[in-house]
């Protein structure tokens, strides 16, 4: 039976008022699910209305207002020129480091920090010889690719560009200056899909990889560097954040409080693949003795039993150290120990004295000090930062 909006006595008039969800206008050039459950992780704490038919559907709402958007730069015209006229009426934030044309906030990864992750990495793989490679240029790309070669500088070591400088790429001419660069090549991508490109590119120049071209990618998009060629090392941008902050941006914005012209977003962890997976050592004595330590880590090693096994003098072990890896013999055992350890410190499921045994400490002590030293923290507090950031 429907109630009448008169009482039965008619002295009390009964009304319900549904409160109106705010609208918000959600207009991106492409699709990561992570961004998508940022934004909607914000917009279900705030109790907003989402309105994504233009990325489904390719249609433009015009049969609603909308209380603020959200937008990406778009290589259509049209949608360019939607966002812009929207955004004279509607508070509106960007979402990427490419701005479609509108005086509006931007939310955008940290690309500087990106590139510098990625020198970073093979560097610490040992190469001495870099490249860049990108299928064509975008303003993301362009910072990456500085921050890239500025980090190389300073470790004083070059960078070529595998694309030459040209957009879009040839697949000849990048091919043909695989095969003429100096070996061991370890070269940054601009994301993980011109990653998967570049090692379709090295299979059909007939070069290994990574022993010959190792390649690191920016997104960690998993399903892309899972199926390409080789499983791609990648950076991730912290998508879900980027997503979580622009809809914060908007939130502030639409509330009439001030807001900066630009956040950026530092990225999130990198992860090695298999595109990365080998040390860039020429010297076959020397990855005779690499190969000992990253498989003997764990017991008590000698640099005698090193030589040995190397059929070398214990001082050319040590120059072969210092010329190819940057370190001696001794500091390359103690960061296998040690990473293993922090490994093993992160999943916190071995008491202490148990990580020491199976990484080669002779005791807890000695684990306690080398890691405090190294990761400024002691192994307890590692595992509880660890634990924290991972419930957050």
């Amino acid at each position: 039976m429907q109630l009448d909006v008169q009482s039965l006595q008619g002295s009390v008039r009964v009304t319900t008022i549904i409160k109106r969800k705010t609208s918000i206008l959600f207009l991106l050039a492409w699709n990561d699910y992570r961004i998508f459950q940022g934004i909607s992780r914000y917009a279900h704490q705030a109790g907003w209305q989402m309105d994504t038919r233009h990325f489904f559907l390719n249609l433009f709402p015009k049969d609603r207002t909308f209380q603020g958007m959200i937008a990406m730069y778009h290589n259509d015209p049209a949608v360019r020129a939607y966002i812009r006229e929207k955004a004279e009426h509607v508070p509106t934030v960007i979402l990427g480091t490419q701005n479609p044309g509108v005086k509006a906030p931007m939310v955008m990864p940290d690309n500087r920090a990106a590139g510098c992750l990625a020198a970073d990495h093979l560097f610490n793989l040992f190469h001495k010889h870099y490249g860049w490679f990108a299928c064509d240029s975008c303003p993301s790309g362009k910072e990456r690719k500085l921050a890239f070669e500025g980090r190389l500088r300073e470790q004083g070591f070059s960078c070529v560009d595998l694309s030459c400088g040209k957009a879009p790429f040839n697949a000849t001419t990048v091919m043909h200056k695989l095969k003429q660069s100096p070996k061991p090549l370890g070269v940054m991508a601009r994301d993980d899909h011109d990653a998967a490109v570049l090692l379709d590119l090295c299979q059909r120049a007939g070069l290994c990889t990574p022993e010959e071209v190792a390649v690191i990618g920016v997104g960690d998009l998993e399903s892309l560097c899972a199926f390409s060629p080789l499983p791609v090392s990648s950076i991730s941008l912290n998508m879900d954040e980027l997503g979580f902050q622009s809809a914060a941006v908007l939130d502030q914005l639409m509330r009439g409080k001030p807001v900066p012209d630009k956040s950026v977003i530092p990225p999130g962890p990198l992860t090695q693949r298999l595109s990365t997976g080998c040390l860039a050592i020429t010297h076959p004595d020397l990855r005779v003795a690499v190969n000992k330590i990253d498989k003997e880590y764990k017991t008590l090693l000698t640099m005698d039993d090193l030589a040995l096994a190397a059929g070398i003098s214990r001082r050319q072990l040590y120059l072969l150290f210092e010329n190819e890896m940057r370190c001696s013999p001794c500091d390359y055992l103690l960061n296998v120990r040690l990473e293993y350890a922090r490994k093993l410190v992160t999943e916190n499921k071995l008491h202490l004295n148990e990580i020491a045994q199976v990484c080669g400490f002779n005791t807890p002590r000695t684990l306690h000090r080398v890691f405090l030293q190294r990761f400024g923290l002691s192994p307890s507090k590692w595992a509880k930062n660890y634990d924290l950031i991972t419930h957050t």
